[in-house]
């Protein structure tokens, strides 16, 4: 959430143009926001129909532009659906979409634009858990054939360093005279 606002007063406002929050005024509290149905967004709008991180709202060289942050449902503006990831202009009284929820984009008209844009510091970006397990990391797939590969050179030394075992004689079979004697 934007914790830097150079100003009381919100810098714009969406209008709820349709639904039963129909008339409500939404702030725009900083010159760089992200909308969404989320508690980490700085706009919120609480519909299911609205992603968690949904759009992005920017007001850079004297003008306001929105940028669909890859939504579930889409972002539109005048019906117009805007391609992901591509900043948009957003002139003032445009009707906007996001998701099912149908807004008006407003001015605001005590707002010093240009002041709160020079005076804004983006929020430190966290760490993701990704980010933080940076550096090498030896995958346990090839340590466990490492250790497998290393047991069976083992058990082969091994096997190679015992005496061959010594064959047994069987005793020769004896001739039995007798036996043969009586056979013509």
């Amino acid at each position: 959430m934007a914790t830097n606002l150079p100003q009381a007063g919100p810098l714009a406002t969406f209008g709820v143009a349709a639904g039963p929050r129909y008339g409500e005024q939404i702030p725009v509290p900083a010159p760089v926001v992200t909308v969404g149905r989320g508690a980490g967004a700085d706009v919120v709008i609480d519909d299911d129909s609205v992603s968690v991180q949904h759009a992005r709202l920017e007001f850079d060289l004297g003008a306001w532009r929105i940028t669909d942050l890859d939504s579930t449902n889409g972002t539109a503006i005048e019906g117009v659906k805007l391609a992901p990831n591509v900043p948009t202009p957003l002139p003032y009284g445009a009707a906007v979409r996001f998701g099912g929820v149908k807004l008006q984009f407003r001015e605001v008209e005590s707002a010093d634009l240009a002041a709160a844009r020079a005076a804004y510091v983006p929020p430190a970006k966290e760490v993701t858990l990704k980010e933080e397990r940076r550096g090498f990391r030896f995958p346990l797939w090839l340590a466990l054939l490492v250790v497998i590969l290393l047991a069976l050179l083992a058990y082969a030394i091994v096997q190679m360093n015992q005496p061959a075992p010594v064959p047994r004689q069987l005793p020769a079979p004896t001739d039995v005279p007798a036996a043969r004697a009586g056979r013509p």
